[in-house]
Formats: structure tokens, sequence, C-alpha cells
């Protein structure tokens, strides 16, 4: 098949399964991209994700992660559910509104696998998917693809649903047309996700330093929160949105889904920090399996708990940390101390001692 038509045919094919945006780009190496990968972790900004590091020479080029390949593939699931994010309650505890729902890497690699099947099919290539599976710099292709530019909060903008999409990629062998880009950038002279940030984990345009970043030490960080970096966390238990729910891209520009298009789970928007306290390993596992959640595992999302409630005004907290001193899990037991200590020095707690 022609160049065009299949390119034509694969976009098709794109949208049939649903996908809101769908891009490509030729696969030489994003130069800019790899220069900017290489200073950040250069700087240590990647924290303890060390993947990142051990894979650094595999992002720089496609053809490193599939030999031969000509065109990268990016496509965009928008998950905004068309209703305002606002504050927990006491006592409830924020996740991050991409993980409210099934995993997205089960959904989206689902339906990319078919896409490259069918592609495989039509043009004798071959071809790979990955949704964060992969060292792919999927934001700088996204860009390159035409799809969306990447703004000063790190994360990919489009002029069509803000900043509420997730990200999936295909590289593959078949020569296929490319989009016209670069994405223009639109973010201007705006400072709203870089003033906003609790932390100042958006340390210039477009880099986050992860070491004070809420999302990293709630997902992605196993063990102890140094205690300097705990209270910044505020309510979210999983995850944060506050960089892109004060981005006016997303005030005016985020479409809302169908639950068919993006099925969210019910209580996932706020979580009952004491609940999740109490929780066994086994009913974790059967309340979350499927979602993103499990990233964090049962006992970072314990030892996160802990620090919600450190500055919870639900009446429940005090007991149910005072329990936690006598968890089985160091970390739980070390953040549930710390927590009261916390409580009682802010003026919520009890003056009990601590056993």
């Amino acid at each position: 098949m022609h160049a065009a038509a299949l390119t034509a045919a694969l976009k098709e094919r794109c949208r049939e399964e649903g996908f809101d945006a769908v891009g490509v780009a030729s696969a030489e190496p994003l130069v800019r991209d790899v220069a900017a990968l290489e200073s950040w972790l250069d700087a240590k900004h990647h924290a303890s994700m060390e993947w990142m590091e051990k894979t650094r020479e595999r992002r720089a080029e496609p053809g490193k992660v599939l030999s031969g390949c000509r065109s990268v593939v990016i496509v965009a699931l928008n998950y905004w559910p068309g209703e305002e994010l606002t504050q927990a309650a006491p006592g409830q505890a924020r996740v991050a509104l991409y993980a409210q729902a099934r995993d997205y890497h089960k959904v989206i690699g689902a339906k990319l696998k078919r896409v490259a099947r069918w592609l495989d099919e039509q043009n004798a290539s071959e071809s790979r998917s990955f949704v964060d599976t992969a060292p792919v710099l999927e934001r700088g292709w996204a860009q390159r693809a035409g799809i969306g530019w990447i703004g000063k909060n790190a994360n990919l903008l489009t002029t069509t649903m803000g900043s509420w999409v997730l990200l999936g990629e295909l590289l593959t062998t078949a020569e296929l047309v490319p989009d016209s880009g670069p994405h223009a950038d639109h973010c201007g002279s705006c400072r709203a996700c870089i003033d906003a940030c609790p932390t100042d984990a958006i340390i210039s345009e477009g880099r986050v330093d992860a070491n004070r970043c809420i999302s990293y030490w709630t997902i992605e960080h196993r063990g102890s929160v140094p205690i300097e970096r705990r209270a910044g966390n505020g309510d979210w238990i999983f995850g944060c949105d506050i960089c892109q729910t004060v981005c006016p891209w997303n005030e005016t520009h985020a479409t809302e889904v169908s639950a068919e298009h993006h099925e969210r789970r019910a209580g996932l928007s706020g979580l009952d920090a004491v609940e999740i306290l109490a929780l066994d390993e086994a009913t974790f596992r059967e309340r979350y399996s499927g979602t993103p959640l499990m990233r964090a595992k049962w006992e970072g999302m314990r030892r996160n708990a802990c620090i919600v409630l450190a500055a919870s005004l639900d009446a429940r907290a005090e007991g149910a940390l005072r329990e936690a001193l006598e968890d089985a899990d160091d970390v739980v037991r070390e953040h549930a101390r710390w927590a009261l200590e916390t409580r009682l020095a802010s003026g919520i707690g009890t003056d009990v001692p601590l056993s």
C-alpha cells in the first residue's frame, strides 16, 4: 500500500479504537529533547527513578528500541470527565484524575497492540507498541507529530483537549507520511502552573525536579519519605493535578468524554485515608487491582495515608494513627508517629504519650 494511503488507513484504524488524536513523526533522533533529558538526568532530577538513567542511551533514537524503525505513531486518549475538581473533604485523600479509572497502561496497550497487528498485516512491517513500557520520549514525539506542545509544567498540552490526555506510541518499520510539526508552543508568558505548584517542583520552563514533586513522592518513591518533603503532599495520596487544574488551556479547552469512552471507577476520586491505613494487603489488592493505585503498592498507599492524616480534621485520624504505631511495617510506624507529633505541634492532636 502506498505510504499516503497506508497513513490515512492507519489513522482511521486508530480512531476506530477510540483514540482522540493520532500523529505520525519521522524517526530521526529528537536532538533538543535528548539534550534536555541528558541535562535533567545529570542534575539528578529523576530522584530514585534509576531506570531512566539506565536507559538514557536507548532514549536517544527509536532505532535502538526497534531496529529499522522509520516512523513513530503517537496516539492520545482524552480522560477529562467534564466536572470541576474540588478540594477533598476532611478525611478524604485526593487521587490524580488519570488514576480514577482502569489502568491506562492496559487500556491503551490493548488498543495499540491491535493497531500494530493490523499495520503489520497490511504492510508486512514490524511494529511495537508501548505505553510507558519502553525508553521512548513520548511527549517529544507527540510535539514533532503535531499533536501538541510540551508546556511549562512538562505536560503535553493540546488546543482541543488541554492536557488531560494519556499517550501511547507505536514504533514501526513501515514508511508513513509524517504530520507537519513540531507543534507551536502556546504557553506564552503564562506562569500559572509554576506559581501554583505548592512544592516549587517546576524549577524552570518545562523542567520538573522529581525530588520536589508530589506525584513522585506519592507514587514512585519506595520507603520512607524525607521529613522535609512530607507536609508538601497535603491531602494528595496518589499523584497530583494542581499544575493541570490551573492551566488556562484546561479551563477553556478541556473536552468532556463519555463514560463509555473512559470509564471511571466509583470511589476513587476521594479515598478515605483512615480506611486505607487500616486495609490489609489482600483487601487492598482485591479492591484496587487493575487501577494505577497498584503502582504505589499497599505499603506506599498506607504510608501516604499517614501523611494525609497528619493535617486532617477527621475526628478518626488520631485513633487510626495511634493504632498504626503497632503496625508490622516499620515505615508505616515511622510515618504514623511523625503524623501524631505533627498534629500535636499544630494544635489539632491530643497530648497523650506515644507508646
